[in-house]
């Protein structure tokens, strides 16, 4: 409503309309005009009276706490945002990428093409049948080890790799959820389903594992476990178990 607020005519008035006077929410002329006229009516202020002594018993109710699934779900969802979205390329990079992968970039595309057309004229009939050279033998390949080393952290510094573990799901020499589940169950520590996170790393020089586990809302537990020495009944195994807030 704009301009000169109509005050509704009463009594009687609604149940709503009482209901939204004592909530606040009507515009300031009407609720000035309207609460004394509530009040004076014994029917009204009698609504009223009732509205006060369940908001004091809501009030006065303990706080209700979030169940464990729904907010590790939640923390499921915003690590899950954290992680990094994979880059967009152009189709035209693409296309150089697949070409280059397939050898045909540049001069590679006249070498498939002679080694092409050399065939079909050894093949042709009534063309002299070619020599051809024995297979080149392949030059063996040495394979290289590209994976990365594991994060070196000291014990203090356990909140700075929440961010690269987020972005991992590899057990390293744990293997298997069942395994990491048995490594938590020594440390008295419970967790449902897989954890948010997961990756080796070596503490304070030592190899380990380390497990980000939802610990509330907006909360991550961060537990870092000893490979060999972890199990079901191994509490020696959990090596860090710290609960932060990232900002």
């Amino acid at each position: 409503m704009t301009g000169m607020e109509r005050v509704p005519m009463g009594p009687p008035w609604s149940v709503d309309l009482i209901a939204d006077l004592h909530a606040g929410v009507l515009p300031p002329e009407v609720a000035a005009q309207l609460r004394p006229r509530v009040e004076a009516d014994p029917e009204a202020n009698e609504i009223l009276r009732a509205l006060d002594a369940t908001l004091e018993d809501l009030q006065a109710l303990p706080p209700l706490p979030m169940p464990d699934h729904v907010a590790a779900r939640i923390d499921a969802a915003l690590a899950a945002e954290a992680r990094p979205a994979a880059p967009v390329v152009s189709l035209a990079e693409a296309r150089k990428r697949r070409n280059r992968r397939l050898g045909l970039g540049g001069a590679g595309v006249l070498v498939a093409a002679a080694a092409a057309f050399g065939i079909v004229m050894a093949v042709s009939p009534g063309g002299q049948q070619a020599k051809t050279p024995p297979a080149a033998q392949e030059t063996p390949k040495t394979s290289t080890n590209t994976a990365a080393p594991p994060l070196a952290l000291k014990r203090d510094e356990l909140g700075s790799a929440v961010g690269d573990v987020l972005k991992a799901q590899n057990f390293g020499p744990l293997e298997t959820p069942d395994r990491l589940a048995g490594c938590l169950k020594g440390g008295g520590i419970t967790s449902s389903g897989n954890p948010l996170g997961i990756s080796p790393i070596t503490l304070d020089g030592k190899d380990a594992v380390m497990a980000i586990l939802p610990a509330g809302l907006g909360q991550y537990r961060l537990v870092v476990l000893d490979p060999k020495t972890c199990g079901p009944d191994k509490p020696e195994g959990v090596l860090a178990d710290t609960t932060i807030k990232p900002r």
